[in-house]
């Protein structure tokens, strides 16, 4: 999906990019991005500055095109401080070469594998922490609601805000066309609530998101009814690509893959 990239302007000028970042109730951010020809200077996060840090300090920077568009990639957005790079001791002493998010992954799936964050807060006492890993789309004018309902029943930040609009149909993710949404990604754990269930969080914001007229998207945790599912990513037209391209069914659907995790 494109950021909103339509001509608007912003003091006279031409506002060639857009995004948001949410630290709380009371505090938010937009950010509009100019391209000019020279600058007074150009910052660098991929080292021990941290991009997602200097929002909340600098009200103007400037880095090159390359930057911008890596600008998140250093702390994988803000997700590096679960592994202390964040910390400016642990930062020093750790690669440049390996401030990436490829690398925080390998990370992740290491700890999948052998659960060394749950057994520590195990060993501490503490309740265990869900993964709460999502983008989900809501019309621009639902947005207020869901950010009151994130912040009260989840409590994670930041968030990030990418403002979208479709300009042609999107029959397995179907967006108005025309109309305008935003993105709002979250990534991080959450401790589960005494008496709880595992998925507690992500069941409760795939309900909202649904009753806010609003989409997922699929590389998260889905818990949708098999019915419930194709009403929301347009299974008549699924069922026609899938009995054109796979007549024999020899390959799962997109339920089981997304749903059933098959």
């Amino acid at each position: 999906m494109a950021e909103l990239t339509e001509s608007r302007t912003y003091e006279g000028e031409s506002v060639d990019f857009m995004d948001g970042t949410v630290f709380g109730p009371s505090e938010q951010y937009i950010t509009l991005g100019f391209f000019t020809d020279e600058a007074p200077y150009t910052s660098d996060y991929t080292g021990q500055d941290i991009y997602y840090r200097s929002i909340q300090r600098r009200s103007v920077d400037f880095l090159t095109v390359r930057d911008y568009i890596w600008r998140w990639d250093t702390d994988w957005f803000w997700c590096s401080g679960a592994f202390g790079v964040q910390n400016p001791l642990v930062r020093r002493v750790w690669p440049d070469k390996a401030k990436r998010s490829d690398v925080y992954r390998k990370l992740v799936a290491y700890d999948r594998r052998y659960q060394l964050v749950a057994r520590v807060d195990r060993w501490r006492g503490q309740r265990p922490r869900e993964d709460v890993i999502q983008d989900i789309e809501v019309p621009v004018e639902r947005l207020p609601e869901f950010l009151e309902f994130f912040h009260d029943k989840v409590g994670m930040s930041p968030i990030w805000l990418c403002p979208l609009r479709t300009k042609e149909d999107w029959p397995l993710y179907p967006l108005e066309r025309g109309r305008t949404y935003v993105n709002a990604g979250f990534w991080g754990t959450v401790r589960i609530p005494p008496g709880q269930i595992p998925e507690y969080h992500n069941r409760l914001i795939e309900r909202r998101v649904a009753a806010l007229d609003g989409h997922k998207s699929l590389y998260s945790t889905a818990f949708y009814g098999r019915d419930e599912f194709w009403r929301y990513y347009d299974g008549d037209s699924y069922r026609r690509l899938k009995g054109a391209y796979d007549p024999d069914g020899r390959l799962l659907d997109l339920y089981d893959k997304c749903v059933r995790g098959r």
